[in-house]
């Protein structure tokens, strides 16, 4: 092995080559024993390499004497202060292989002199490969790599699809690449002497800043946008060549372009996310010293929702099974489905902007009394301010369309009551016998008239039984469009509806003026699922909506007469929902405790700060960028990532080890 060595000439920029080409390999082919896929064969060779080397010219300093007490704590810990103890447990012995990987790695490169940027700078490679993917749209094996189509044919190619990359682990980690090759290749202009000459002479850095920087908007990756800005402000604190105001100046300049970029492109910006959401479930699973165990985050955080799948389903997409007693919640939650008369308060909330931000939101809630409300699920949007169509017709409840779900489920039960309200109006409307043809009116689908038959009411409600034969009308008094409001409903159902029913909605088939569309929007509950439909084109129909079958959406029940609400049964097509969008720092305190991950943190920071300095100032963006991006996707579980990821911390703790 020796002799090929002086061959190539082995040198970091080569080893840094051998990983970037990893990145070209497809996820989960070839051979698979014991995790280990093709893309690991060039990682277990540079280590075999760099292992015999050490070997052959051992000799113990500071370095190798931190590193060792530094891996074999983390083995002890976490293999033992976990409650499943496994000492072949496959996610730790990858920890425990990039660790030692890229401790090897630092110590070659101290040995020979070389620099840091070369384990980087061959990621070019990578960056001309994915650029070619957006350029001839191709697609690869997996629901999130190569490029990923909208399936639509919009003309627009910011809406056609986006960006997975070839590696695997999505959009997400080929962002983290581009965004840190960008910082690459700024790091090179602003460190030439003159940096503008260097940017019109130096054809290939510039181009390949270009294409980083288109590969990383067509990943539309939030987060490594963000970690894109942290790494070019903090290249900017740490150059000369500028004087501090141009620098303050290049500050305001960039938060006024965030700023307008937010509002110009909201949908990107400003789209519901479920990280909140999903990193509230972690930390009800975090414990201070003792984890759950390595790769056992999805199996403990998402157990409520998993044992909804079939037993052979886990296994075979999760590696997951339960015990009967872990069963024992889904029993409960399927008796609680059971079809049951229920009654209560339904709302819908339409914020028409989120406070500053330039985006709608719309929430549902339920009441036992109308006074003291609970949330079904999260607050939704799509991340853009929605204009809904003026329709001066009825507002209806129920809708003629309702009756024509499958097993002949429909809305059934009394309506008591209906509340609408904006800043300047609120009206109610009740449902007495008396009052009807005044404050509402009973209106037939087929004729599109008033409804003749006999109607049955009770204690001033109505029956809702079948809609396919009419609806209830309420007169249109107010303009909803542009405005924030509430639409509150009394009900008294024989069960929760199945199927499409519709609650409520602005979608009147009378038309009362020619000159306005006769659809609006409506809110439906499919399956106990609360659900916000509405439409910008006529010729579209309904395709625009929020809710359902997300995590963040709760689904609806009956208990013991009133309304409730549980998570709702998991869908394979969330498979990407549980399985990225966490925060990477979090999902290691919930596997190995929360306390060893606070010990690694506080360790990061202090090399930072013993390392901050101007002669470090890429090493210091490149870190920074990895540790803001981890917050937001779990980096250092993804295989690809986690070597570089860790690069620039044992850098650092060569640095202050040294002898």
């Amino acid at each position: 092995m020796s002799e090929n060595a002086k061959l190539i000439k082995m040198n970091s920029r080569i080893i840094g080559t051998i990983f970037a080409l990893t990145l070209l390999i497809p996820p989960n082919i070839g051979i698979d024993f014991f995790g280990i896929s093709f893309e690991d064969i060039p990682l277990i060779f540079v280590f075999f390499y760099l292992l015999t080397k050490k070997i052959r010219k051992y000799e113990i300093k500071k370095f190798d004497r931190a590193y060792l007490f530094f891996i074999i704590f983390f083995v002890l810990y976490t293999s033992f202060l976990v409650d499943e103890v496994k000492i072949f447990n496959q996610t730790n012995l990858r920890f425990y292989f990039y660790f030692s990987l890229v401790y090897l790695c630092i110590d070659f490169l101290n040995k020979n002199n070389d620099k840091i940027i070369e384990f980087f700078e061959p990621i070019s490679i990578v960056m001309i490969a994915n650029f070619l993917l957006i350029l001839f749209q191709i697609p690869l094996p997996g629901t999130i790599d190569g490029w990923i189509s909208n399936n639509t044919v919009s003309m627009n190619i910011f809406a056609s699809g986006r960006l997975g990359g070839i590696q695997g682990g999505g959009p997400n980690v080929i962002g983290i690449f581009c965004a840190i090759y960008s910082v690459i290749c700024l790091f090179k202009i602003l460190n030439d002497k003159d940096s503008k000459k260097y940017f019109i002479e130096n054809k290939t850095n510039t181009f390949l800043l270009i294409i980083s920087l288109i590969n990383l908007l067509f990943t539309f990756s939030r987060g490594s946008f963000l970690a894109l800005v942290v790494g070019m402000f903090s290249l900017l604190i740490f150059t000369e060549k500028y004087s501090r105001s141009f620098k303050y100046k290049i500050v305001i300049i960039s938060t006024l372009f965030g700023v307008i970029a937010i509002y110009i492109f909201p949908s990107i910006f400003l789209k519901e996310s479920n990280r909140s959401f999903l990193n509230s479930l972690g930390l009800q699973n975090a414990e201070i010293f003792i984890g759950v165990g390595g790769g056992n985050y999805i199996k403990s955080v998402y157990k409520d929702y998993l044992i909804t799948l079939e037993d052979d389903v886990l296994i075979e997409q999760f590696n997951i099974s339960y015990s009967e007693r872990e069963n024992v919640l889904e029993s409960v939650n399927n008796e609680k489905s059971l079809p049951a008369p229920v009654e209560g308060y339904l709302k819908l909330k339409f914020d028409y902007q989120d406070n500053f931000l330039p985006r709608s939101t719309i929430s549902f809630h339920y009441s036992d009394d109308g006074v003291s409300w609970k949330q079904l699920g999260s607050n939704h949007t799509n991340g853009v301010i929605i204009d809904l169509i003026e329709n001066d017709s009825y507002f209806e409840v129920g809708g003629w369309g309702d009756g024509q779900s499958p097993g002949g489920q429909y809305l059934s039960g009394f309506l008591n009551k209906v509340i609408i309200q904006t800043d300047e109006y609120n009206r109610e409307f009740t449902f007495s016998k008396g009052n009807r043809d005044e404050d509402y009116y009973l209106l037939t689908p087929e004729f599109r008239n008033e409804y003749e038959n006999n109607v049955e009411f009770k204690n001033n409600s109505i029956r809702l039984d079948r809609p396919r034969d009419y609806w209830v009308a309420l007169p249109n008094e107010v303009n909803l469009s542009g405005k924030d409001f509430e639409i509150l409903i009394d009900l008294n159902l024989d069960s929760i509806p199945k199927g499409h029913e519709t609650l409520f909605s602005q979608s009147s088939i009378l038309r009362l003026n020619e000159e306005f569309n006769d659809q609006s929007w409506k809110w439906s509950i499919i399956d106990g699922r609360m659900y916000f439909f509405w439409i910008e084109e006529v010729i579209s129909g309904y395709s625009n909506f929020v809710g359902g079958q997300s995590l963040r959406s709760g689904k609806l029940i009956s208990n013991n007469g009133k309304f409730d609400s549980i998570i709702s049964n998991f869908s394979l097509s969330q498979y990407d929902e549980i399985t990225t969008s966490h925060n990477g720092f979090l999902t290691m305190a919930v596997e190995y405790g929360s306390f060893l991950i606070l010990l690694i943190l506080i360790f990061v920071v202090f090399l930072i700060m013993r390392n901050f300095n101007k002669s470090n100032k890429l090493e210091i963006s490149l870190i920074l960028m990895f540790l803001v991006q981890n917050t937001t996707n779990d980096l250092v579980y993804a295989p690809d990532v986690a070597i570089y990821f860790w690069i620039v911390p044992f850098y650092f703790l060569s640095s202050v080890f040294k002898d």
